[in-house]
């Protein structure tokens, strides 16, 4: 029997132009910029604040079991893309719905919607940058903790949230999971508009290849009102989108008619957080530490036999 959709609209807590508390007014320039996010939304001067900058010199290998996709590889039922005034997000129906475990995380996320950053040309546009590098896009899977119940329950919870984050970069060839999606966009180049899309792709489309090194962080959602209740996997491996394509979302407007362009927010102090990466054994850390500590007690008793 199909699942109930996959929420039209969304939570407000998690869709954009509805996330601002009391309908307080945020964007991405001026006063009401990322600089001046944390004075209308006070947990956006939080201390885990995303996005964040991945020094690749200075984080610490995990050996986790590699993360486990349920449903992933299912195209969905139907799909649908709306203009939010300030991203484009991606919301889907499917008879069971896609999840993801493992991979380090403490439970099982269900998937809710992605949504995407981009910048004004393909010099910029991601949030999350790798040793300083900005890629010219990202986007975001977001999953809320199964044991939770809901969205709503979950962004209430320090571990509430699991946010993929798939890092984009040009290529002279359309992508052609995304081609469904950059048509559709024509459609909804107003805010608040949004379109079916016709062709439904699975969500291991938008997924890298390569998916046994990302990187792990304790973070928040990256717009008002920016709660601190995620952890954030960002996959090592980029996926590919052409600049047409691109240009299809630099054709979006806001509400106040302008080009959504440089929606990303800067990069924000690591404050002391630790910022792990997967190791390439799909061993758990955990069984890596027992494994060890068998061979040093094996070993020490040979020695102490062979001294006997």
């Amino acid at each position: 029997m199909a699942l109930a959709p996959l929420v039209v609209c969304l939570l407000a807590l998690l869709t954009q132009d509805v996330l601002a508390a009391g309908g307080a007014h945020w964007s991405y320039t001026g006063q009401h910029g990322p600089s001046h996010w944390g004075s209308t939304f006070r947990t956006c001067a939080g201390r885990r604040q995303s996005p964040i900058n991945i020094e690749t010199g200075n984080v610490k290998t995990e050996y986790w079991r590699p993360l486990s996709f349920k449903n992933y590889d299912e195209a969905p039922t139907s799909m649908r893309i709306k203009n939010n005034g300030h991203s484009a997000q991606v919301e889907m129906d499917a008879r069971a719905a896609p999840r993801v475990k493992d991979g380090g995380l403490k439970g099982e996320y269900i998937f809710e919607q992605f949504h995407f950053h981009w910048g004004a040309d393909s010099s910029l546009g991601s949030e999350h940058t790798i040793d300083g590098v900005r890629y010219p896009m990202e986007l975001h899977l977001v999953h809320y903790k199964a044991q939770y119940g809901s969205l709503g329950e979950a962004v209430k919870r320090a571990d509430g949230l699991a946010v993929l984050g798939v890092l984009l970069q040009t290529s002279d060839n359309d992508n052609p999971a995304f081609t469904p999606l950059a048509t559709a966009l024509r459609n909804i180049t107003q805010a608040g508009r949004y379109a079916e899309v016709e062709a439904n792709y699975p969500l291991q489309a938008f997924l890298p290849d390569k998916l046994d090194k990302f990187y792990r962080y304790e973070g928040s959602l990256t717009t008002p009102t920016c709660n601190e209740v995620v952890t954030w996997t960002v996959f090592a491996d980029a996926i590919s989108i052409s600049d047409r394509q691109l240009d299809a979302f630099r054709a979006l407007m806001t509400e106040e008619g302008d080009n959504i362009i440089n929606n990303f927010r800067p990069p924000q102090p690591l404050n002391n957080r630790k910022v792990l990466v997967s190791g390439e054994s799909g061993a758990d850390s955990s069984s890596m530490k027992k494994v060890g500590l068998t061979v040093y007690f094996m070993t020490t008793m040979a020695i102490i036999m062979m001294n006997m």
